[in-house]
């Protein structure tokens, strides 16, 4: 019986997947904004990466040090020493509000940017900007449907994922 009702979940499940969401993924260009914007992002980068000691004690085991602009306050100054803070600061209000999110910055020093986020209510559908940074270059993870890519150059790759909320 147990089977049977999972089996019943997983085909509603599936069915109601949006139809859509090919559509809005074919459709959705990668903003030349943001592109544009890539020396910025470098500047920010090496600002954390010149800090990266500072950072490093407060890298969540299995994770990263996340910070957040809009939620943090100014917890930046506790990790960074004032004139890093300060640099980074500044790149921040530079970049705006609509072109950096929050900043992840991994053991291994590869920095994640979120670009913004943003919800399409009618589809139920989250598309999440986001840009990462190879201080060394090399590999960048291959991504498959529901998420696109394109390598911006041996440092960066630009990429938004398409994530469906289902209510149930």
């Amino acid at each position: 019986m147990a089977r049977i009702s999972v089996i019943i979940f997983l085909c509603l499940a599936a069915s109601c997947r949006n139809k859509n969401l090919t559509s809005i993924f074919q459709n959705h260009k990668f903003d030349k904004e943001v592109i544009d914007k890539l020396p910025l992002y470098d500047s920010l980068t090496n600002v954390l990466l010149e800090n990266y000691p500072s950072i490093r004690p407060h890298i969540e085991p299995e994770g990263s040090y996340r910070y957040i602009p809009a939620e943090d306050g100014n917890d930046l100054d506790k990790v960074l020493p004032k004139p890093g803070a300060d640099k980074v600061k500044q790149y921040l209000s530079q970049l705006g509000a609509d072109f950096i999110y929050g900043i992840d910055v991994f053991k291994d020093s590869t920095i994640r940017i979120s670009v913004r986020d943003t919800y399409i209510q009618a589809d139920h559908l989250h598309i999440r900007e986001r840009l990462s940074f190879l201080p060394k270059g090399g590999s960048f993870q291959e991504r498959e449907f529901p998420v696109k890519d394109t390598i911006l150059n041996r440092n960066w790759q630009y990429w938004i994922s398409f994530d469906e909320q289902f209510l149930f």
